[in-house]
This record gives structure tokens, sequence and C-alpha cells, in this order.
């Protein structure tokens, strides 16, 4: 009995030391970071990203993905790439320790580090490629489109295709974008048919995202310009459009406009009632939702504990939306009759609840081991001592946690026009407007070289508030 209570007080008095400060969602605990982007004061981020409080071990990708971020809307490519190379490399020498996984089966999912779900794991190489770009480093820039869709591959793989989020339309249209900017009309042609294939079969149908026009205007230039004259008229035809060669002594100019920001994780829970289904087995079942997850229990103490329960509560992740505040954009230059609305290219926020949805079933199956496994435990330990049974019943509650972390920084929606223009150096200028007809602009200068790509972005940090699903 002094060991049994001995053993119990050491395991109350760990979880409690894990869990102290914990309850708060991962967005309260970056409120100062985050406002300080909302007032755009860029440096202010920056020298709170310097604490190193905020550098722990287990969030230290979200520190890369954060520092990366702010650097690059601070318009330091160079050393905005360096911190996405740090989140790059620890993806992929990830690898969760049994320590940490078996802490995280009495605890909850936060102890463990945080790795990146799929879909920032892919947009980390947007950021990448487009510093690149910026750079006039339009081979490092392929790379980083070709990663997104060996990452995209990768995790289909892993996840055996039952991921409905399995092709990432935007990364084949910008790796399309890219070699078109080495004028590799071909591989161009050939990335943007699979881009199309992807928003039309994919995007348009789960995401409600629809194919770009300019992308179905890239194609066929880019099959003309391939001599790929029988597919130019194709989709001539299935567009309704006419290609029209442009200006030999003109450029392109391709524009990317980062809209508000992405959803932020918090907390929500469901009730299951247990009931046993014989030769070992116990069901946990919410009938409201039609869910029901059987649990191997054998016929141990602890699984004995297991059957005496009847409803246990479980934590789990869900999104919240931020608004964007404007919801079009136009480029326009007067004096060059120019006049090109930004389209929707990636839904980061759709992608987001998708991405969650798919791992839903394995998120609650692992959050109903983890509780029954402290429900249990907590049975056990009431039943020989009754004031350790009610500590650990408190702890266990305190625990029971979803893990809020999410890449907060990631724009709403990613959107893009092709704007073709005489050679020189030109002044555009960027209206964004809102649904109430509220508006903005803000005024750009290009060197458009002759039969040369240049690359330019701008984020909106305004959002007008937060809707939950």
């Amino acid at each position: 009995m002094k060991s049994l209570k001995r053993n119990s007080i050491i395991y109350c008095f760990l979880l409690s030391s894990l869990v102290i400060g914990s309850c708060a969602t991962y967005y309260h605990k970056n409120e100062a970071l985050m406002q300080a982007v909302y007032r755009g004061d860029l440096e202010s981020a920056e020298n709170l990203l310097d604490d190193h409080r905020i550098q722990r071990k287990k969030d230290v990708l979200l520190y890369y993905f954060n520092r990366g971020t702010v650097l690059w809307m601070n318009d330091k490519p160079e050393e905005s790439n360096k911190y996405f190379r740090l989140a790059d490399y620890y993806i992929e020498d990830y690898q969760k320790s049994l320590s940490t996984k078996a802490i995280s089966l009495i605890t909850n999912p936060k102890v463990e580090p945080y790795p990146g779900e799929y879909f920032e794991q892919i947009l980390l190489h947007y950021y990448t490629a487009l510093n690149y770009a910026q750079l006039g480093k339009l081979d490092e820039a392929l790379v980083e489109a070709k990663r997104m869709l060996i990452k995209m591959q990768r995790i289909t793989d892993y996840t055996k295709g039952k991921n409905k989020y399995k092709r990432d339309a935007f990364a084949h249209n910008l790796l399309g974008i890219i070699y078109d900017a080495q004028r590799d009309y071909n591989n161009a042609f050939i990335a943007y048919r699979n881009a199309y294939e992807v928003y039309k079969e994919d995007y348009q149908v789960q995401l409600s995202t629809p194919v770009p026009l300019q992308l179905k205007k890239d194609l066929i230039r880019t099959a003309h310009l391939s001599g790929f004259y029988e597919d130019r008229s194709k989709y001539e035809a299935d567009f309704r459009l006419t290609y029209t060669p442009e200006n030999p002594s003109s450029g392109n100019l391709i524009f990317f406009w980062n809209n508000g920001f992405g959803p932020v994780k918090d907390e929500a829970s469901i009730n299951f009632s247990i009931s046993p289904a014989g030769g070992g087995w116990v069901n946990f079942v919410n009938h409201d939702l039609g869910l029901n997850f059987p649990y191997y229990v054998g016929d141990s103490e602890q699984s004995n504990s297991l059957s005496r329960l009847k409803i246990i509560r479980v934590a789990f992740p869900k999104y919240i939306t931020r608004q964007p505040f404007y919801t079009k954009a136009i480029l326009f230059n007067d004096s060059l009759s120019i006049q090109a609305s930004l389209e929707l290219a990636e839904n980061v926020n759709a992608i987001a609840y998708k991405s969650l949805e798919d791992r839903m079933v394995k998120e609650l199956s692992e959050a109903l081991i983890r509780l029954a496994l402290k429900q249990a435990a907590e049975e056990m330990v009431r039943g020989k001592n009754q004031g350790l049974g009610a500590a650990l019943s408190i702890v266990n509650a305190v625990t029971e946690q979803a893990d809020t972390r999410n890449w907060q920084l990631l724009p709403y929606s990613i959107n893009y026009t092709r704007i073709i223009m005489p050679q020189g150096k030109h002044q555009l200028t960027l209206k964004t407007t809102g649904d109430a007809n509220e508006s903005d602009q803000t005024v750009f200068t290009f060197n458009i070289g002759n039969r040369q790509t240049t690359f330019g972005v701008f984020h909106s940090i305004q959002f007008k508030g937060y809707l939950a699903y």
C-alpha cells in the first residue's frame, strides 16, 4: 500500500508539473506575437521572436515557421529562407521518441514535439520558392516547387490514399509558373495541365475552388509555345478563349496576394458512452454523431476498471476561421490600360478544415485510448486509496486537452494574376475591397525585363472577426 501511495503521488506530481500553465490554447499563448503582426509592427514581432522562452524544444518548428514568415513579410528573403530551411530540416528529421509518446498517452499530445500539419509542411515551400524567385534564383525556386509535390505524394503514400486532400493543385500551378519563367514551356505546359486536372477533379468538388482563368490562359499559351497546336485548339474550344501572341518586347509580372490569415485551433469535446461488447472488447459510442470505436481491454485489472466506466469526455482540436476583411483585389495601371483581378489559387482555410477532417478518426481513436488509460488508472487507485483517486481524477481532468498548436501566420487564401506589359519601369496599384466596398490601395514599382518574369507579392493582414463552425 505504501508503494502504491508513493507511486501515485509521484504520478500526480509528474502530470501536474506537465500541465501547469498549459490550459490556454496556443493562440492565446502566442497573442503578443500575433498582435504585433496584426498591427503591422514587424520589428516588434521580430524582437518578440528573439525571446528564448518561445523557442521551446517541443514548439521549435512553430518558431521556425513564425520567424521565417515574419522575415518574409518584412522583405528579408534571404534571412527568411534561413529559418524555413531549418523548418524543413526539422520536418525531414522528425521522429517521435518512444518516451515522449508514452507520456502523451497519459497526458495529452501537447507534450510531444509539434510535427506540423501536412498542408503546413507543403506550404513551407511556397514561401521558400517565392523568396528564391524574388531573388532571381529560379533554379532554387523550381526545386522548392518540386518539393511541394514530393511531400504531397509522401503524405498520400503514408496515409495509404485515405486522405481526401491528396493532391495540391496550387503546387502544380506554382511549378508551371516557375518553368514558365525559365521559358521551359514544354514542362510548364505539363505542370499547368496537371494543375488543371487537380483543380477540376479535387479542388472544385471538395474545396469550392474553381479553375483559375489565368491557369486556362497559361495552359493555352504554353501549348502554343511548345508546338502543341492541337492541344491549344482543344483548350481554346473547351475554355472559349482565343490565344493572342504577346508582344516580343514585353515581359511578365506574376503577382501573389496573400489575403488575411488562416484558421486557429481551439478545443472541443465529445461525450462517449462505454458498453461491453464481449470477448474482452468494449465500444466507445456517440449515437448523435454516429461514432463507434471498439477497444480491446482483455482480462487485466486495468480492463476491469475500464469496463466499470460509463461515460467519458474526449477533447479534440477544432478550427476557428479568421474571416478576411477583403474579399477581392485588382492590380491596375490606367496609363497602360491594365486591370487584372487576383484569382483564388489556394484556399488555405478550406484545406485546413479538410486536413483535420481527414485525420479526425485517428485523432479521436488516440484520444479515446489516452483517456481510457487515464480513467482506468484512476479507478484502480480510487479502489485502494480514495484520496489519491480523487487527486488523480483532478489531474486527469486538467490533462485532458487537445493539441491547439498550428502555424497561425499562414494566409486565409493565396491569390494571383499574370500581367503582360512593356519592358521598363512601371507603377501598379493594388486595390483591395471588402464586402461593404471598403477599400485600400498600395502602390508598387516593378522593373519589367524583355521576355523576363518579375515576381511580386503582398499580404493583407486585416481580418474582421472569428467564425466557429
